[in-house]
Order: C-alpha cells, then structure tokens, then sequence
C-alpha cells in the first residue's frame, strides 16, 4: 500500500512539473517595437528541443523519401508552369535577379493567378542610363485572358518566359515598352532575349535551410496552442507551397528601337543571377509583417542570399533564411546573421548603407552594402504591400559586386482609383465580392471582441 501511495505521489508530482514546465514555455519574451521578439530565458532549451524537432520533420518529409520527394524527375515535372488548381489562392511564381560587376542589374518577377491574372515586375538598371522599367509600375496587375479562360503559361503583356529544358535552360523574352525613369519616364520600345542557363544544382527552401535558423526562430516565440496545431499541420503547410532557387548565367541583349546618343540600339547582357520558382495556395501578403530579400553577385561568381522574414501569424515573427553560392553551384545555408528588421529600416523607409555579418558552418562574412538607386512597387490584389527595390554596389570579405534589395512593407492605403479604373469589369465585380467578404469576416470577429 505505501509503494502504491509513493506511486501516486510520484505521478502527480511528475505531471505538475510537465505542466509547469509547458506553462513556463507559453510564456512570450520581450518584444522589440511590440512585434519582434527577443531570447527569452528559455531560449536556449527551445532551441534545442525546436532543432532536434525540425530534425525529425525534416527527416521524415524529405531525407525518408529523397528518391521520391527531391528526385530529378520531379523536379524536371515542377519545372514548368504550373496548372493553377481550383483554390482561390493558388500561384505560380517565377523570377529572375541577375547582376555584373560592370553594375548592371536586372530584376523579373512574374506572378501567374486563377483567371489569367498575371502580376508583373521588370527592372534593368545600368550603370550609364539609370533604371528602366515596364510603364505600369507601381501597379503589378495585369490580365491576360478575358477572365473566362485560365493562362497555360508564363506569357503575356509582352513577355513569354519559358524552360527550355527543365532545371538547365529558360528563356526569357519581352517585346513592349520600359519607361526611363531618370529621363522622365520617357518610353522607349524594346525587345529583350535572354538565356538563363543554371548550374544545375537547385536550393529548395523547404530542405535545404539551416535548420539552425529555423529554430531559432521558433525558440523566441511563445509555445502556445496555436503553435503546437501549427505543429500538427506542418505536413499539410509543406504541401501548400515550394519554393527553390537556381544560380547561373544570363546572356543575351536588349534591342532598344529609338537609338538615342545616351542609349544605343542594342545593349549585350551577360549577368550572374538566379532564378527561382515558386507554387502552392498559401501566398497571402496580408500574414506579412515585413521582409527583407538581399540578393548580391561577386566578381569571382559566388553569389550570397539573405533573407529576414517577419510573419508572427505562422510563428515566424524573426526568421532568417538565406545561403552562399559557389561558382560552381554549391550552396552552403546560412546559420546565422545580425541583420535584424528592427534596426534596418523599421520606420519604413530602408537604410542608404548596410553592414552586417553572415555565418555559415565554415566562414563568416563582412556584408558591405551601399545603394546606388531605388524604386518602389506595390503588390497584392488591394495593394496590401509596398516594396523597395534598392539597385546596390557591395563588398563581401574583400570581394566587390554588385546585387539587388526587396524591402516590403505593409501597405493600408488600397489600391487607388488611377490604377483600377481600366480593370476589366468582371475583376471589379471579384473584387467587390471578395472585399464584402472580408468585411463580414471582420465584423463577425470585431462582434466577439471584450
């Protein structure tokens, strides 16, 4: 009787210290300006329970079934446009960010969505003519179809972007106008021909990050309920959205049909880059406090990405993503950085000059960044998010190069009546509904509300 007694007594005392222990893990760590949160005192035990978590995970979604999940012929299927299924939300996403160290700088981002909407980005920045770019920005919404009909591919406004062999070779075409923004948006008609050929190798975001980033992460926000059914659902989030990149070279040339004395007829192209690719049904900007995107080329043909990524409603109020690319195409996760949101830009207009520190396994890296133009564009269906394009010269450990910045923010103001009126009216009648939606949503929330 009295070792059955001790039993219970040991019982009850083991569930109130796991009790204890998973309310103390509830608890949220300073924030910095209310949104970022900082190491709490359990920081370094939520590190290493989040890593061998995400070790776990990340065993059992991708290294169990890498023949399956990462095999070339899937990945040869998902390089290409995407059929765009019957969820509202659902995207195909490609773009390219290229740049030389003669300083010239390219950046395409085009957006495929259900009903042949298309939302469209181009930049090329050169050193001797400023920043050329498509006539419609800010504005990134376009329609190619008559709203009845879904788009097959990336084409359209003038571009067909298009693999031509899978994972090795896309080619990238424009005929239409750019604006010469430091000649007062002066249109010039043009006709671009590009060849992006990769090294082969890829990064998929969803396998291939430090997951010494992600659980740091993880291990400054608080343990929750929510937290915990994200948890559960982590197979199903995964199976919502990928997203990999790949180095390479782009070469061609821009044709520009109004030969003038300060631009000639045709410019050649030959840039470091990379392409990535994105798809799934969970791509709302709405979740996004903020984010930082820094993607910079080297003389010798290294490359490095950064990115810092703030979306609280996902348990990601802080995440830094990101790698450094050899020549060759060998990547190598990023495990750490300094460059956090609040001290770059926070109050919404990003920073001139950028120092920070990058670590990977075997190195570490001195960031130098300096800009030498920007551009801003606004992106969602309502606007819901406004961007910085920063044109940037750097220096990495004594490497110079040059590279191209996203800063994002989130944008209240809608999307204004000189940007929407020449929508085509069945888009105006979504809009409206989809609007009214979201207001009866609100209300029934703000209804529930102490």
């Amino acid at each position: 009787m009295f070792f059955l007694t001790l039993s219970v007594y040991v019982f009850v005392f083991v569930i109130a210290v796991i009790t204890v222990f998973l309310l103390l893990l509830r608890l949220q760590s300073k924030l910095i300006f209310d949104i970022y949160p900082d190491k709490g005192i359990f920081y370094e035990l939520k590190y290493l329970i989040a890593k061998l978590l995400l070790k776990h995970l990340r065993y059992k979604f991708y290294y169990k079934n890498e023949n399956g999940l990462n095999s070339p012929e899937r990945f040869e299927a998902h390089d290409q446009p995407q059929v765009l299924d019957e969820h509202p939300k659902s995207y195909d996403v490609i773009s390219f960010m290229a740049a030389n160290i003669s300083g010239q700088k390219l950046l395409i981002n085009l957006e495929r969505r259900r009903r042949g909407i298309m939302k469209a980005c181009f930049y090329l920045w050169l050193p001797e003519y400023g920043l050329l770019a498509l006539p419609k920005l800010p504005d990134m919404l376009y329609f190619t179809t008559d709203g009845n009909t879904e788009s097959e591919e990336f084409k359209g406004i003038g571009f067909h972007v298009y693999p031509e062999e899978p994972m090795i070779r896309w080619r990238i075409k424009y005929e239409g106008l750019l604006k010469q923004l430091d000649e007062g948006n002066k249109l010039l008609q043009v006709k671009l021909n590009l060849t992006f050929k990769s090294t082969g190798k890829y990064f998929n975001y969803n396998r291939d990050l430090s997951l010494a980033v992600i659980a740091d992460s993880l291990a400054r926000e608080a343990w929750n309920e929510g937290f915990y059914t994200m948890l559960k659902n982590v197979d199903k989030v995964l199976q919502k959205r990928l997203h990999y990149e790949q180095n390479g070279q782009l070469t061609g040339s821009l044709e520009i049909y109004q030969k003038t004395d300060k631009l000639p007829g045709n410019i050649p192209l030959t840039l470091s880059g990379f392409r990535d690719h994105s798809f799934g049904t969970e791509r709302c900007l709405s979740t996004i406090n903020r984010y930082v995107y820094v993607a910079l080329f080297l003389e010798d043909g290294s490359s490095m990405v950064v990115g810092i990524l703030s979306q609280p409603s996902f348990f990601l109020s802080s995440l830094k993503v990101g790698y450094v690319c050899s020549k060759d195409g060998d990547y190598k996760p990023i495990t750490a950085c300094n460059f956090e949101l609040y001290s770059y830009g926070e109050k919404g207009i990003p920073p001139r000059h950028q120092n920070f520190i990058v670590y990977t396994v075997d190195n570490d890296y001195f960031v130098q960044i300096k800009v030498q133009d920007s551009t801003e564009r606004y992106a969602g269906a309502n606007w819901e998010a406004k961007i910085y394009n920063q044109f940037v010269a750097c220096c990495i450990n004594g490497r110079h190069g040059h590279g191209i910045t996203e800063y994002l923010y989130r944008h209240n103001g809608g999307r204004p009546e000189e940007a929407s009126y020449s929508d085509p009216e069945w888009y105006k009648r979504v809009r409206k509904f989809e609007d009214d939606i979201e207001d009866l949503e609100q209300n029934e929330l703000n209804s529930f509300s102490p």
